[in-house]
């Protein structure tokens, strides 16, 4: 199931990944503090069976979640609350995906659409199949997606049916906003006898919506924009 938690602070929501405007919240007052104590992270590092997180940053979670007053910021007291992880479980699930993407060395320029699953393998090991349609033509990739957690990095490897595999590594962050992103690079692979590199953004814009912002360089290359992929959960 995907992450949530809300925090509310400087005019701003967070529910999961995604962030929305909302209106300014009031300071927090000592008496808000002293109802609801900072949430922090504890001390410990208590596997889960079937879970990435531990038990401890599964708890910071689920004390973020269960805030009635707004957050408090590391400009606050005792350096405030502390902010939520990422929980690569966000990823399990159904997604269906949508974009047209240009000629390449990696194929025809077209639309490109399908589904992928997400599944859990173990710890912070994920794996996913995609069926997917590009220029009329059937595409299949197995994935499998390993996240560091104490790093928060992670590998994307993507064994495409057209011949060729990439390897996504990246660091996967969240900023002041809630949002997440992990920003990766894949090293050079040879199709079609040119040498093509891909980077790109995947960006987490709510528990039920990804974007994938890739960007191309052919035969070394500027880079260019490759499309942007739109997923949206259909699993829930």
């Amino acid at each position: 199931m995907p992450v949530t938690s809300r925090i509310i602070a400087i005019g701003i929501v967070t529910v999961g990944a995604s962030a929305v405007l909302a209106p300014p919240a009031a300071a927090q007052t000592d008496e808000q503090i002293e109802a609801e104590p900072l949430v922090k992270l504890q001390p410990g590092e208590t596997a889960v069976a079937g879970q990435c997180l531990t038990r401890e940053e599964l708890g910071l979670i689920d004390g973020l979640n269960a805030l009635t007053r707004p957050t408090v910021g590391v400009e606050g007291r005792d350096g405030g609350d502390d902010p939520a992880p990422f929980d690569p479980h966000f990823f399990v699930g159904t997604w269906e995906f949508e974009s047209v993407l240009p000629e390449s060395p990696l194929g025809e320029a077209g639309e490109y659409y399908g589904t992928e699953t997400v599944r859990h393998v173990e710890g912070c090991t994920y794996e996913s199949r995609t069926t997917a349609t590009l220029a009329g033509s059937d595409v299949t990739m197995a994935s499998r997606l390993i996240y560091d957690r104490r790093a928060e990095y992670m590998v994307r490897i993507d064994d495409d049916s057209r011949g060729f595999e990439v390897v996504k590594v990246g660091v996967l962050r969240g900023d002041p906003g809630g949002y997440f992103s992990h920003h990766w690079e894949a090293p050079a692979i040879n199709v079609q006898g040119s040498q093509v590199r891909l980077r790109g953004r995947t960006y987490i814009t709510s528990p039920y919506a990804m974007r994938d912002r890739t960007e191309i360089s052919v035969d070394g290359g500027s880079f260019t924009n490759f499309g942007t992929v739109m997923r949206d959960r259909v699993d829930e």
